[in-house]
């Protein structure tokens, strides 16, 4: 059993698998804080649903990373402030990234059975 102020880093474990509490903790509470600054700087009417969403998002993206690089406290802070402010970018990126993909596997099946390089 771990102490508030023990020298050994806490370990949770979900769906099987270990991760640094405190690496986690940080991450979230910067996403966190990171989109609440955000949603109160922006102009017009508030979209509270799709602010949630993209929180939600952050926070998954920016918590799956910490944990897949192990990263100390000041980086998951960092981290999680730059996932946070990349907000909705995410999408952007994401999409860019999978339509590259899509478009080269076109590609490279026109090419496998003698059609055009490109769909018409």
């Amino acid at each position: 059993m771990t102490s508030f102020a023990s020298r050994e880093p806490v370990i949770w474990w979900i769906f099987g698998e270990p991760f640094h509490a405190g690496s986690t903790i940080v991450c979230i509470c910067a996403v966190i804080i990171t989109r609440v600054i955000i949603g109160l700087q922006a102009k017009g009417r508030a979209q509270v649903a799709l602010d949630i969403s993209i929180t939600l998002l952050s926070l998954l993206v920016a918590i799956l990373w910490v944990q897949d690089q192990q990263l100390e406290l000041l980086a998951a802070g960092i981290t999680g402030i730059g996932v946070g402010s990349l907000g909705a970018g995410i999408i952007g990126i994401a999409k860019g990234v999978v339509g590259e993909k899509v478009r080269a596997g076109v590609s490279a099946f026109w090419e496998a059975f003698g059609g055009p390089t490109s769909p018409r």
